[in-house]
């Protein structure tokens, strides 16, 4: 009878050591509760409101690194990238209980930004396109299908002049998803960019093939044919990105360009003056100066 006694007194701390690793302590609870009335006011559009509920869910659990990645979120929606930064690191600094790749991923996101910024000095924006490349490669090794982190250290390799580690990192996200069609585009664009289109051509060739739905796919395949001399086929991928997104400028500004190869005025002139009225700020200004004057010589073709 003592040694059962004894089996159950020793057994009993056990099981309540059992138990308490899975209770949620009530500064967690009280920080979820916060948490949450936090992201309703996010949703709801009310950013005061919802930075006050989640910085209360940070000082009722300080640990709690959920509640700072949703700091983050909302310094992300307002432009506030250093702010966003320094939320996103707190909530890798307090994700021992269940390490997430996707702060990581948004550390990575709002890094860039910081480097993106009006004004940044090249050193200080190369330096921050290298940190937020870490971040996805950090991210990467808590969630190696993370493609969309393959993709963005990609368009970051090619902004730092890096173009075979950015054709590594696109084609490290097209295995992991294929219909992604931003990483078959950026490939191929930068293919272009660099003087290798027939490389490009084959490059969104197969992309359009994998997703044929892609404006954007069509519009890259298209740039590649113009680039190689070959306008009758430019005209038709470009035409095929028109009949999925027709207020698409750089498709207006492709066909355009290709009509104007073959020194079809109407049609060049129709779809330059349709870009150029859709051009926004966002469009280069070498772009619009091409219409422009593309436009100009196309006055003396009869």
């Amino acid at each position: 009878m003592r040694r059962v006694l004894a089996a159950v007194v020793v057994a009993t701390p056990l099981l309540f050591s059992s138990l308490a690793c899975n209770l949620t302590s009530q500064s967690r609870v009280d920080s979820i509760h916060r948490m949450n009335e936090g992201i309703k006011q996010l949703k709801k559009g009310n950013y005061s409101g919802a930075e006050m509920g989640l910085k209360e869910a940070i000082q009722l659990d300080p640990s709690h690194g959920l509640a700072h990645s949703n700091l983050g979120k909302l310094y992300r929606k307002q432009g506030k990238w250093a702010d966003a930064a320094a939320a996103y690191q707190a909530a890798i600094a307090n994700m021992t209980e269940s390490p997430n790749a996707s702060f990581h991923y948004e550390l990575g996101i709002v890094t860039a930004a910081q480097g993106d910024a009006p004004g940044t000095a090249l050193s200080e924006r190369d330096s921050k396109y290298r940190a937020a490349i870490t971040s996805y490669q950090e991210a990467l090794k808590l969630n190696p299908k993370l493609y969309k982190a393959h993709y963005r250290a990609g368009v970051l390799h090619e902004r730092l002049d890096e173009p075979k580690k950015a054709d590594a990192a696109y084609r490290s996200a097209i295995g992991l998803n294929a219909k992604y069609s931003s990483s078959f585009v950026s490939l191929g664009n930068m293919y272009i960019d660099y003087g290798f289109a027939n490389v490009a051509m084959a490059v969104l060739d197969t992309g359009v093939k994998v997703n044929d739905t892609d404006a954007a796919m069509w519009n890259g395949l298209g740039r590649a044919y113009l680039s190689l001399k070959q306008a009758p086929k430019a005209i038709d991928a470009f035409k095929k990105a028109h009949a999925i997104d027709p207020d698409m400028p750089d498709v207006l500004f492709g066909l355009g360009m290709a009509h104007a190869e073959l020194r079809q005025k109407v049609e060049a002139t129709k779809n330059l003056e349709a870009f150029l009225k859709k051009a926004s700020a966002g469009v280069p200004e070498d772009t619009q100066k091409a219409a422009r004057d593309t436009l100009a010589r196309m006055q003396d073709v009869i």
